[in-house]
């Protein structure tokens, strides 16, 4: 690869990228995205398992605060200028020195922000902890700010075999700072300075897997701010819908209550943020490519929307099935509070999920406003359900309304999604149908053998050997169910014989090659 990015090289990129080769390379690559993520979010479970057991809610959710408001303030700078990159075919080396020089300077921007912030914020919210655990992530901000942006060329060009090492190295390096810190210090410290740390090994390992070297300039302003303005809108719209939750937590129930939502938030999503995130940020180049065949769009879309619920749906369904087996093996005993709370936003998870992936055919059409208009929709029915759910029961009642705004929001989104990229209801329904039945079954299987079981919650590894078997049963049930559902459709193309071709051709041949070279 050369070093930077042109108008010519993104040109033989999107030549070599034409035709068949297409949807092998996009499956290829949503296959490196869900590995990485995979791996990423492994190691981070481990660094949740033992910090939930070294730290106390109470720890994460101040962290979650001061955050919330770094997250808050970045909005300021949020313009997304790697999808314009990305959905702009012809950008050349004024586009990315521009991007990367308005990095910086919000970065900087961000953290005088975050300093002035820091002692208003600690009155604010009665704790006067908050004010240097701010500060430290204003030095955090300011370091992301120089993060090389040529490495957005590896989504551009569809190396995401670039894209996968990069993920990994950057989850590893701050594992590797913030839990042997978590069990020295036993603070919520050893959370600020793995995330400082992060920030830095992010800076340096940018540079050191892409050898584009930006310089400053402004020469594309114009050209990338047409298209960011909307995706700041909508990253706006996304924070109000997430981080602003924190918020409102913190001040009406407490910090405790923060960081039970917090960690249950993030185990909940597990399937939208480790399944359906990699899989969007890898079809989202391919997206771009095809924008201008409407029909080849929507089919690309069908197939990830397929692929999505046959892998979000059980995950989702199976994280809230066994969460009262999970949280005390993973997380210990004070966190049981958290139990009917994952639960509840395991099923949100599965409704964010299924409908995520409509984002990208928005911005790959170039139409970032119709993203733009269905955030601010989503966001006018969830803030005063949050409002209500919060002051009213905690954790616990902001995701209910979390599920509540999305129950009421899904049709909108899909009857925009109908009218742009002209898809009929039945087609959305013929890639999702056998994943939810499946589930269903899996969920109604599970659940009678944890009965069958007769366990209650409890400490330590007591119930581990339950919580693997029923993992493992779930696991076979689904697989029987969408089997059978799937002989029953006449066997359509789709994952369920994209998956068994798989084991037919790479899995059962090297399981025979084992047992032919055993003997």
């Amino acid at each position: 690869m050369s070093g930077h990015p042109d108008q010519s090289e993104t040109a033989r990129a999107a030549s070599s990228t034409t035709g068949p080769t297409v949807n092998e390379r996009m499956a290829k690559g949503a296959a490196w995205m869900v590995l990485a993520r995979i791996l990423d979010r492994g190691i981070g479970l481990a660094s949740i398992v033992i910090l939930a057991r070294v730290l106390a809610p109470a720890d994460f959710g101040l962290v979650a605060t001061a955050t919330a408001i770094a997250a808050m303030l970045e909005l300021f700078g949020a313009f997304g200028f790697d999808v314009a990159l990305i959905q702009n075919q012809a950008a050349d080396r004024r586009h990315y020195d521009t991007a990367w020089t308005f990095n910086v300077a919000f970065g900087a921007c961000l953290a005088i922000a975050l300093l002035i912030a820091a002692v208003p914020t600690a009155r604010f919210y009665a704790d006067p902890r908050l004010a240097p655990v701010i500060a430290c992530l204003a030095l955090g901000a300011f370091i992301q700010g120089f993060e090389n942006v040529g490495t957005v060329q590896f989504r551009k060009e569809l190396q995401f075999g670039k894209e996968f090492k990069l993920v990994l190295a950057k989850r590893v390096g701050t594992f590797v700072v913030t839990v042997p810190l978590a069990l020295a210090l036993r603070s919520y410290w050893a959370l600020v300075a793995g995330a400082i740390v992060g920030r830095l090994l992010s800076l340096a390992i940018t540079y050191w897997v892409h050898e584009y070297r930006p310089r400053f300039s402004l020469a594309a302003r114009a050209e990338l701010f047409h298209f960011s303005k909307w995706l700041m809108a909508t990253n706006f719209l996304q924070f109000l819908g997430t981080r602003f939750a924190d918020l409102l937590i913190g001040k009406f129930s407490g910090v405790r209550q923060l960081g039970l939502f917090t960690l249950s938030y993030e185990i909940a999503n597990l399937p939208t943020s480790e399944l359906i995130a990699p899989v969007n940020r890898a079809v989202y180049p391919v997206y771009a490519k095809r924008a201008a065949d409407l029909a080849a769009l929507k089919r690309a879309y069908l197939a990830v929307l397929g692929w999505g619920a046959t892998l979000v749906v059980p995950a989702g369904i199976g994280i809230a099935t066994v969460a009262d087996l999970m949280v005390p093996v993973a997380l210990g005993r004070k966190w049981l509070e958290a139990i009917p709370v994952i639960a509840v936003l395991s099923i949100n998870s599965i409704l964010v999920g299924l409908k995520s992936n409509s984002h990208y055919v928005y911005l790959a059409l170039g139409k970032p406003r119709v993203a733009a208009f269905l955030g601010s929709v989503q966001i006018s029915l969830l803030l005063p359900m949050i409002v209500i759910g919060s002051s009213r029961n905690g954790a616990l009642g902001v995701a209910v309304a979390y599920v509540m705004a999305q129950v009421i929001f899904s049709p909108i989104s899909v009857a925009v999604l109908r009218r742009v990229l002209h898809v009929t209801l039945w087609e959305m329904l013929a890639a999702v149908y056998r994943p939810v039945i499946a589930s269903a079954a899996m969920f109604a299987c599970v659940r009678l053998l944890v009965n069958a079981l007769r366990v209650e919650a409890a400490d330590g590894l007591a119930l581990l050997a339950p919580l693997l078997l029923c993992v493992a049963f779930g696991i076979l049930t689904y697989a029987a169910a969408l089997l059978a559902l799937w002989s029953i459709a006449s066997r359509p193309q789709g994952p369920e014989a994209r998956m068994l071709r798989l084991v037919a051709e790479k899995v059962l041949p090297r399981i025979r090659h084992a047992i032919t070279s055993g003997r």
